[in-house]
């Protein structure tokens, strides 16, 4: 399993959508979460969604495959680029209110604002995500860590996941070409065993 996480684009939904594509083609994650709630993800949806009032969306295809002109064909490929981006993404709700997420046994708690989380929050969770910060942070507290992918115009993306080469789970800041900017694993919750003597 491996998350996404894209900070506020504002009003730039090209932006949005290069990183999008970034994280759903080339780093095949599983989720993406939007950490904002801007003119560009209304945009991106409103983009990507299928016209209910066209023929099945099957019948499309089938129709283009079969006698369609090279744009015609350009256009069904966006909307079958476009229903796998939505199918993917996820828009956090609105402050106070959070996301949890679980990734094996790390506790993944998302916020759009850092000033909503409080401390009973974290208490029990392994990476606290926000998205309103000025650029990109990571900041290690004991087993615990905050990260934010900063604004989407900083140039950086967050991708979570279980990295098996490594053997854990490791969060990664990652520029809009792909290129790696640092990894850092997460801990996972340790199970403790006592034996009697």
């Amino acid at each position: 399993m491996r998350f996404g996480f894209v900070g506020p684009a504002e009003s730039d939904s090209a932006l949005l959508e290069l990183a999008v594509d970034l994280l759903v083609t080339e780093l095949e994650v599983d989720t993406i979460l939007y950490l904002g709630a801007d003119e560009a993800i209304r945009d991106f949806i409103t983009a990507h969604q299928r016209d209910k009032t066209e023929l099945s969306f099957e019948r499309r295809v089938a129709q283009v495959a079969a006698i369609g002109s090279p744009a015609e064909i350009n256009e069904v490929v966006r909307s079958l680029r476009g229903a796998r981006y939505l199918e993917k993404l996820r828009v956090l709700p609105q402050p106070p209110a959070n996301a949890i997420e679980m990734l094996d046994d790390r506790i993944i708690l998302l916020f759009r604002k850092k000033s909503s989380i409080g401390e009973e929050d974290v208490i029990n969770s392994n990476v606290v995500v926000y998205g309103d910060a000025k650029e990109l942070s990571f900041k290690r507290y004991g087993p615990r860590c905050f990260f934010s992918p900063g604004p989407l115009d900083g140039g950086h993306v967050g991708i979570l996941g279980d990295e098996s080469e490594s053997g854990g789970v490791a969060l990664s800041a990652v520029d809009l070409t792909g290129e790696v900017s640092w990894t850092e694993p997460i801990q996972g919750r340790s199970a403790r065993m006592k034996v009697a003597p």
